[in-house]
């Protein structure tokens, strides 16, 4: 049977167990004389030096079959007649001490024994006398409920992060499916832009902020000639002078671009080219202007390809035109805003969802089925 040494603990922490156990260090293999939950000794020392590190494999020779355990070692003691050496774990991982832990309680228990040079299982016979079990405790009313309580809190607790772990996975799917967000958005109107009729400098220019047409809005003069004057085509407010009193400019370059004061001033929002063909069919979007104001209802007017009779709308490729709902100076051309689309309503599930809805808020607010549908 498999020996247990115990010594006292100011000796040793672990106490020491001898059954057929081998080493393989170094390439060779040696005799385990006994071994502990902190290390193992070998017969032979006069391979090792004290303080070195060494990766070992301790074998144990089961019935059938061995058992193996990868492990690093320091060498903490050589004999003097080099005949034993002591070695201790060295970074035990925590399967290896499990491992090495059911080893050493079976042998405690004796459910490990050495039979020769393998160790075997031993078995064992119920021969114990079973212990009655205590009288049932009864339960106090109040213990009951408490016990129920602590029940319902846990499956509540659990529920809360069960909805909140899908609201998170819906948002993100719902962001990514049905949300369209422009690149780049603005308050803008259509504009008239004025270029410079020849090569030359600019001499004066039109400081009013409205000028009326047919009012000289400014002069160039040529490198060779009589200076330009150019008037305003329409009855317009300016938005930008582009250059200054005295620069140099070419023939066809914007000098001042205007806008005209019955131009309806709108929000235009470029889309991204993947996303531009969702948005047919839809109505409205969202604008969160400079301001922090919020609008939820603004109308589509003009997506690209539409021929409608609104000329006087600023257009461009992959822009889409929105009626900002709010009353917008000209001081405010060019302020970004932000713009998205919401998809969800007139896809197939929103329509569902939207079908159910109805007669759901018709039934809560005690309205007839019907006189909803019609309202429809």
């Amino acid at each position: 049977m498999a020996s247990i040494k115990h010594e006292a603990e100011t000796q040793r922490q672990h106490p020491r167990y001898r059954l057929p156990m081998r080493a393989g260090v170094k390439g060779r293999f040696y005799d385990v004389v006994d071994w502990s939950l902190g290390g193992f000794a070998l017969q032979s020392g006069s391979d090792f030096t004290k303080g070195e590190v060494v990766r070992a494999g301790l074998i144990v020779p089961m019935n059938g079959y061995d058992l193996s355990i990868k492990v690093s070692a320091e060498v903490r003691y050589v004999a003097d007649d080099a005949k034993r050496v002591g070695f201790a774990f060295v970074d035990l991982e925590d399967p290896q001490a499990s491992l090495l832990r059911y080893v050493a309680d079976a042998l405690v228990a004796g459910e490990l024994v050495a039979a020769g040079d393998i160790v075997d299982v031993a078995g064992r016979q119920g021969t114990g006398r079973s212990r009655g079990l205590p009288g049932q405790v009864s339960e106090s009313g109040w213990q009951s409920l408490a016990r129920g309580g602590r029940r319902l809190a846990s499956g509540a607790a659990v529920l809360t992060i069960i909805g909140a772990l899908g609201a998170y996975l819906w948002a993100n799917v719902y962001e990514e499916v049905y949300v369209v967000r422009a690149q780049a958005a603005s308050v803008s109107a259509k504009v008239v832009n004025v270029a410079s009729p020849a090569v030359g400098r600019v001499g004066f220019l039109n400081e009013n902020a409205q000028v009326a047409l047919g009012e000289p809005l400014m002069t160039v003069t040529p490198t060779a000639g009589d200076p330009i004057t150019v008037q305003s085509p329409c009855d317009c407010r300016q938005v930008r002078q582009e250059f200054s009193g005295g620069d140099f400019v070419k023939t066809g370059d914007t000098v001042v671009k205007l806008m005209r004061v019955d131009a309806p001033m709108v929000v235009s929002a470029l889309v991204p080219p993947d996303r531009l063909m969702s948005l047919y069919g839809l109505q409205k979007a969202s604008i969160v202007y400079a301001d922090g104001r919020r609008v939820d209802d603004a109308g589509i007017l003009w997506l690209p390809g539409q021929d409608n009779a609104r000329g006087d709308l600023p257009r461009s490729d992959l822009t889409v035109v929105l009626d900002p709902r709010r009353e917008l100076s000209a001081h405010m051309m060019g302020q970004p805003v932000e713009v998205t689309f919401d998809l969800f309503s007139d896809s197939l599930v929103g329509r569902l969802v939207h079908s159910v809805a109805g007669p759901l808020s018709a039934m809560a607010a005690g309205k007839p089925a019907e006189e909803t549908a019609s309202a429809r």
